[in-house]
């Protein structure tokens, strides 16, 4: 075995205990909960060191190459295939959006949502221009009348658009979230959920991040599942729409999605990601999945749809959703 045989295997070894701990005892904050986010990226390494430790010529490596592609295996694949429920009802279009706190926030806000069908959207990092700008567009007015718009100058801003009556709602900056009640008019009211508990905290040695401090978001995510949960056992069906700064490898996601569907998992393709670096928002695609929407049963997915070249460092990301009714 060579020396570069050698390290790519030790190489694999290491990316095959990180992935242990994330299947095995996830992590809520430190260095582990750091890797639960980048891990798409460290498993490509260890991938790259597969192809080199292969050829090693030894049946332990090779037992740890195959070890490890079928763990990665198990980890990727479900998330990235799917199938799709049963359609029943007359769908409707959901969009969940992070406009992206900045310049020119009211044409980029418009230039996404014209772009739109979707009947139903929630907004996050809703600025006072982006705000003006879609109350005073006539075709999102004609398209979805029905409207609760709470804008801040930083990130806290948040938006709910609908085609549909908005018979009550709250909202808050701690965390952003915008709660109402939807009358479909044709089927139950059910409630919808914009929310956007912010980032978790970087812990960094000479600038460069070695681990996460989740306290504070994951607080803000035990709150918001406390509110769907007094929907849910009022037996009304839950529509979740916004960016949660949280990948569904970490705690907090299990704890906010425990019962609802997740509209990627139930009816997307490819890894679902809808974000990346604000320095890099050109790209389009995204880098990590941190925008969600959820819906509860008897609610299903049709179908989901990621477009990344809205001017964000935020994808929109859509879903058909079957209310069970016609509408």
């Amino acid at each position: 075995m060579t020396r570069l045989q050698s390290a790519a295997l030790a190489w694999v070894l290491i990316v095959l205990g990180v992935l242990a701990v994330h299947v095995f005892v996830p992590q809520r904050s430190g260095s582990f909960a750091l890797s639960e986010v980048l891990e798409p990226y460290i498993a490509l390494t260890g991938l790259v060191a597969c192809v080199v430790a292969f050829w090693a010529e030894t049946r332990f490596a090779r037992v740890v190459v195959v070890v490890f592609l079928v763990l990665v295996t198990a980890r990727c694949v479900p998330g990235s295939v799917s199938n799709p429920g049963p359609s029943i009802g007359t769908p409707l279009g959901v969009m969940a959006w992070n406009l992206g706190a900045g310049p020119e926030a009211g044409e980029r806000a418009l230039a996404g949502l014209l772009k739109t069908e979707a009947r139903l959207v929630g907004l996050e990092e809703l600025q006072p221009a982006a705000a003006s700008a879609v109350a005073a567009d006539p075709t999102l007015a004609s398209r979805m009348p029905f409207r609760v718009l709470t804008p801040e100058p930083t990130v806290l801003g948040m938006g709910l658009l609908s085609a549909y009556p908005i018979l009550e709602h709250q909202s808050y900056t701690d965390p952003p979230l915008i709660r109402a009640i939807v009358d479909p008019e044709l089927g139950e009211p059910f409630a919808v959920f914009v929310v956007h508990p912010l980032p978790a905290r970087f812990q960094s040695v000479v600038r460069i991040p070695v681990a996460l401090d989740t306290t504070d978001r994951d607080a803000d995510i035990r709150m918001i599942r406390s509110m769907i949960d007094l929907d849910l056992a009022a037996g009304r069906s839950v529509i979740v729409l916004g960016d949660i700064n949280t990948t569904e490898r970490e705690p907090a996601y299990a704890e906010l999605s425990a019962g609802l569907h997740d509209a990627h998992l139930d009816a997307g393709v490819g890894p679902g990601f809808t974000w990346r670096p604000p320095d890099i928002a050109f790209l389009p695609f995204g880098m990590l999945r941190i925008d969600y929407i959820f819906v509860s049963p008897p609610l299903m997915v049709g179908s989901t749809f990621t477009d990344c070249t809205a001017s964000s460092d935020h994808c929109r990301l859509e879903a058909t959703i079957y209310l069970g009714t016609q509408l």
